[in-house]
């Protein structure tokens, strides 16, 4: 049950000393309002926002990046995505800890610790993700199943335009979300049995275990630094596409988010009352059991619906490449005209329908990340305004502000689409590289962050070691990244 500002100021006040926030600052903000953990549900009814994060990688690493460079080096890449997904995962559940525990967004509280962080995260979010490459790659493959008819130009402002108007007639935009992204999953798995049963066999299963162990640590050479940035950043989420987290918790009603009111539309949905600011819950034996459920239900929702369907996707997709041409042998690009490549081997050695079939899984995967981008990135923008500088606002609801930022991303896009900017991977190698000084930024404010919860409920040592761990692996990723292209300019 969601509590109003009255409602939640009454009968728990004067615990702060046994409140989940801790020794939260409560910085320029309004301090947090008290009420009762919900009771924990079932991890069936938790499934969601690891599958949304999940389907954003599979329109670009799974897809494209890692295949790519399977043709060109093998699979001894393949672990930069366990390790790319693997620290994604504890990112994830660091910042749901944050969200379960205290009803509010990460970068909400990152706005406690010191109010400039709500402009920069407005632009380290808008900045990145304005490039709309998933979805002009989206409509290259609508020109690929069409027989090269078409304008990619075009179809993509098309498809950005049924982004925009999906995201803003939706009741509850989550469940929407939610929906789609299901669907996106479901039909790739689906093409993935059937890959698994009629095209790989049995010998890129046997070199995979011994080419991964090879490559262990190891960037590979003849391929662009920037090419490698995009497959380890966007296996999987990447950027402040994982931050989402706590927004898409709180729709879904886990731990206190329950108590913060849902994005819906201005137009077709009913505004639910409430503060976007943050509510705790007072420490209790029953409290703290509660609590215990609700985290272990988060880590395992974010284990299996965001790191193993991840990572098997990425496995299958570059076992894929690995059976369908010799490594070495493709001497194109890394971008869509190797999959037009992989697609006419599908066609002469498996028939039409399953080459149809592959290019109909890419165009669905790739423009349904676009409508997961821009929603993330709408809700970034909507939290950090309605909290820190709309708050009292009585038109700018967090719903309106929300609608407005989809339209203003969809402009965006439109504008960079009619400048003549349609090459799909460069932009998406543009929002990679930029993501990685993203990830080094709050995966350190995440330490701090949960450092400060109740001791009930904070992270722990390991945590901390493993979100340290991700703070050095970005940045020496944006180090080598940045030295690299210098090199090559200077070579140039």
């Amino acid at each position: 049950m969601k509590l109003n500002d009255s409602q939640a100021a009454q009968g728990l006040e004067g615990k702060d000393a046994s409140g989940s926030a801790g020794r939260q600052k409560m910085g320029r903000l309004p301090a947090l309002r008290w009420a009762e953990l919900p009771k924990p549900v079932g991890l069936r009814k938790m499934l969601g926002p690891g599958i949304i994060l999940v389907a954003v990688g599979i329109g670009s690493g799974e897809y494209i990046s890692h295949p790519y460079i399977t043709s060109q080096v093998g699979l001894t890449f393949l672990w930069a995505a366990a390790v790319g997904l693997g620290l994604q995962y504890f990112i994830n559940t660091e910042v749901a800890r944050y969200t379960l525990a205290t009803g509010e967004t990460a970068v909400t509280g990152f706005t406690r610790l010191w109010r400039g962080w709500a402009p920069l995260f407005v632009i380290m979010t808008v900045v990145p993700f304005a490039w709309p490459g998933w979805m002009s790659s989206a409509a290259t493959m609508v020109t690929f199943t069409a027989g090269g008819q078409g304008s990619v130009q075009w179809i993509a402002v098309g498809g950005l335009v049924i982004i925009g108007l999906v995201l803003t007639l939706s009741p509850i935009v989550y469940k929407t979300v939610e929906k789609i992204e299901f669907l996106k999953v479901i039909a790739i798995l689906v093409f993935a049995v059937v890959i698994i049963l009629f095209v790989i066999g049995w010998e890129p299963w046997a070199a995979l275990p011994a080419a991964t162990v090879q490559g262990a640590g190891r960037m590979p050479e003849g391929i662009p630094a920037a090419f490698l940035v995009t497959a380890m950043v966007f296996a999987g989420g990447g950027g402040a596409l994982n931050l989402t987290v706590s927004n898409y918790i709180r729709d879904k009603g886990w731990g206190m988010g329950a108590h913060a009111p849902r994005i819906v539309s201005p137009i077709t949905g009913h505004e639910e009352a409430g503060s976007a600011t943050g509510t705790q819950f007072e420490i209790t034996p029953e409290s703290e059991g509660h609590w215990k459920t609700w985290w272990k239900n988060a880590k395992t929702e974010q284990f299996w619906s965001f790191f193993v369907i991840g990572l098997f996707t990425i496995v299958i997709f570059s076992l894929l490449a690995y059976r369908l041409m010799p490594v070495g042998s493709y001497e194109g690009k890394g971008d869509l005209s190797f999959i037009q490549v992989q697609a006419n081997i599908i066609g002469e050695q498996f028939g039409g329908p399953l080459q149809t079939f592959y290019l109909l899984i890419g165009t669905v995967a790739l423009m349904f990340a676009n409508l997961a981008v821009v929603d993330i990135v709408a809700r970034v923008v909507a939290d950090v305004l309605a909290v820190s500088y709309l708050r009292d606002h009585k038109f700018w609801t967090e719903a309106k502000i929300y609608t407005t930022c989809v339209w203003t991303m969809i402009a965006l896009g439109v504008i960079i689409l009619s400048v003549g900017i349609t090459q799909p991977i460069t932009l998406l190698a543009m929002a990679a590289i930029l993501n990685c000084g993203v990830m080094v930024v709050y995966c350190a404010l995440l330490i701090r962050l949960n450092r400060s919860l109740h001791k009930v409920v904070r992270i722990t040592r390991p945590r901390i070691l493993a979100l340290g761990l991700a703070v050095l692996f970005y940045a020496a990723v944006a180090v080598f990244t940045t030295v690299t292209q210098i090199q090559t300019l200077i070579s140039a």
